[in-house]
């Protein structure tokens, strides 16, 4: 169970460390699509997910004290805002197409 828990957490963090210009949205999005405003904690959780998993990992237990930040809770994190980037990217091809 932990080895399948790490091989899906490496996923994510994968994912999140593909090129941002890649993730990018085009002209003419939606609301939806602008600039998120990151928290301190988000902005760090973002910067060392591109970094790995082993960056990742050392973040939430370096900070896990004055965070309360558990390594699920950034997973978490990060899965989500990748799934509101695909979304707003879907939204916008749509628009585009129309």
């Amino acid at each position: 169970m932990k080895a399948l828990r790490i091989s899906v957490l490496t996923a994510v963090v994968a994912t999140m460390a593909s090129p941002l210009a890649a993730m990018a949205a085009p002209s003419g999005t939606t609301s939806a699509c602008g600039a998120a405003s990151l928290s301190l904690v988000e902005r760090r959780i973002e910067e060392n997910a591109a970094r790995g998993m082993p960056a990742l990992i050392a973040f939430v237990n370096r900070t896990q004290p004055i965070y309360q930040l558990t390594l699920e809770d950034a997973v978490a994190w990060v899965d989500s805002d990748r799934d509101r980037r695909a979304a707003c990217m879907h939204a916008s091809a749509e628009q585009l197409s129309d």
